[in-house]
């Protein structure tokens, strides 16, 4: 795996096909919708999902899917980790 990129929201890892990301409490991943379809394993931690005017919290394990182009935010509530297919 590769380290591709860090800073103060956390660590983003290449892996053959798929990321790892780490977020940091409170940090904001997403906030837009510029997306391909994208399907998040939320692996440790709890986050709360926006997608277009729904927001909910959801606690790992948990499985997050965004449409292509949709307005999609996840804030983390604890530091989390996630695997994201793109």
């Amino acid at each position: 795996m590769e380290l591709i990129k860090e800073n103060e929201k956390g660590k983003t890892y290449q892996a053959n096909g798929f990321k790892i990301l780490y977020r940091y409490k409170d940090t904001i991943a997403g906030d837009n919708s510029i997306n391909v379809k994208e399907v998040i394993y939320l692996i440790s931690g709890s986050a709360e999902v926006t997608l277009e005017d729904s927001t909910k919290t959801v606690e790992a394990p948990a499985k997050i899917e965004f449409p292509e182009k949709t307005y999609h935010k996840i804030k983390a509530l604890t530091d989390v980790a996630m695997v994201l297919f793109s």
